[in-house]
């Protein structure tokens, strides 16, 4: 059998590729895939069926079993969906970026259903980190700058990481200083949370002080944005535990805008349904105000504080341009300035490199490293995988359990 990795650094030549080779177009190099079925394993087709699931209360991925689709982990769902497809019979399957979002034991066990189907039809793997790689898949497919096929054994796929990470620049100084802030920001106290009869949290201590760098991790499931949505959004079940945001117990008389007002956040979902043709500056400053997106004539002096964050980023020229416009990496980093741009006292970081290729992610890391290095501002980074280049202080670990999650600090 044919398998081939294809690199998804540029995804708009990989989609022309790969709706070609569907519609049985000749591909030089991929003939033997013309006339054959094809298949196709992404998180796109997965959510026609959660879809369908929604509409009429069962999906056909999962109908021996007694519950929703949607209740399943990440790693069950995709698990469901190859189930399903290999009932089939591809000739060929294309597997879009498979491992995306799952967590390390998920990834393992997928690697190895796809492994014992090594000999059973051809594999075209979609990518976006070597380490993805399926272990049987030798041949590495990428693009030359005019979109043209480019083949390469996977021992010579190998690119010189540092290249990537860009000089130092320094970061724009704090508009204000937050006064008043103790320097236990965060504190979890044997915090306990169940839904329903099920405990997704238990025990759980955790201390964060100014200027620390934590990274959260943890399996998919494991509480990660159970704790998130406790401490930024306005989660119920963070009220009548003992969880303490910037010295006082959440719940006892700071409202939830004043507490966000002391945190940065950036998740990739933030701008999900946000569709206003709002400039890469108005987002940047629309931190600012504690806003997605701006919805008020701002201030030349805070037009100037953007412009400084836009040429630490190197997009001084994109001030102008519309948000929504921009590639995917420049939105999160335009993203993370908006997080950044007053200085909170804690930044939370959700995923901020999750369906990134190498090189986007270590841009990424390079500037939350920056931020790390020259401010005063704690960070909460979370994330499933472990970053390439990313220098935290600390980790904090959630552990799954049939009692609920518990949690430790491990060596970082």
């Amino acid at each position: 059998m044919t398998h081939i990795a294809i690199y998804a650094e540029n995804y708009r030549a990989v989609a022309k590729l790969i709706a070609d080779i569907n519609n049985d177009k000749k591909v030089a190099g991929f003939e033997e895939f013309q006339y054959k079925k094809g298949l196709e394993h992404s998180e796109a087709v997965l959510q026609n069926f959660i879809k369908e699931d929604q509409k009429h209360g069962n999906s056909i991925l999962v109908k021996e079993e007694n519950r929703s689709l949607r209740t399943f982990s990440s790693g069950e769902k995709r698990k469901a969906l190859l189930e399903y497809l290999l009932k089939k019979e591809p000739d060929y399957l294309i597997l879009d970026d498979p491992f995306d979002c799952l967590d390390v034991q998920s990834v393992a066990s997928f690697k190895q259903r796809l492994t014992e189907l090594e000999s059973d039809f051809s594999m075209l793997q979609i990518f976006r980190r070597k380490e993805d790689i399926l272990d049987f898949i030798d041949t590495v497919l990428t693009f030359d700058t005019e979109e043209n096929i480019v083949l390469k054994d996977k021992i010579d796929f190998s690119e010189n990481d540092n290249q990537f990470l860009e000089q130092e620049s320094t970061i724009p100084p704090a508009p204000k200083v937050f006064e008043n802030i103790p320097e236990v920001l965060l504190r979890l106290e044997n915090v306990t949370v169940s839904y329903k009869e099920r405990r997704i949290l238990n025990n759980i201590s955790w201390e964060v002080k100014r200027g620390e760098f934590w990274k959260l991790t943890g399996p998919n499931g494991s509480g990660k944005t159970t704790i998130l949505s406790m401490v930024y959004g306005d989660n119920p079940k963070a009220y009548g535990v003992d969880l303490f945001l910037f010295g006082n117990k959440k719940g006892s008389g700071e409202s939830v805008w004043d507490i966000k007002k002391k945190i940065g956040y950036f998740s990739p979902a933030i701008t999900e349904l946000f569709n206003r043709r709002n400039t890469v500056e108005d987002m940047v400053i629309s931190g600012l105000l504690d806003s997605v997106g701006l919805y008020q004539k701002p201030s030349d002096k805070q037009k100037a504080l953007a412009q400084q964050w836009l040429e630490t980023l190197g997009f001084q020229n994109k001030a102008k341009k519309v948000f929504n416009d921009l590639p995917n990496l420049e939105k999160r980093m335009i993203l993370i300035a908006r997080a950044m741009i007053k200085h909170p006292p804690l930044l939370i970081l959700d995923e901020p490199s999750t369906g990134l290729d190498d090189k986007s992610a270590l841009k990424i890391t390079n500037l939350i490293n920056q931020i790390a290095a020259q401010s005063e501002t704690a960070i909460i980074y979370v994330s499933h995988r472990k970053e390439k280049g990313l220098h935290p202080d600390f980790e904090y670990e959630l552990f799954p359990s049939v009692g609920g999650s518990e949690g430790k600090e491990i060596s970082v």
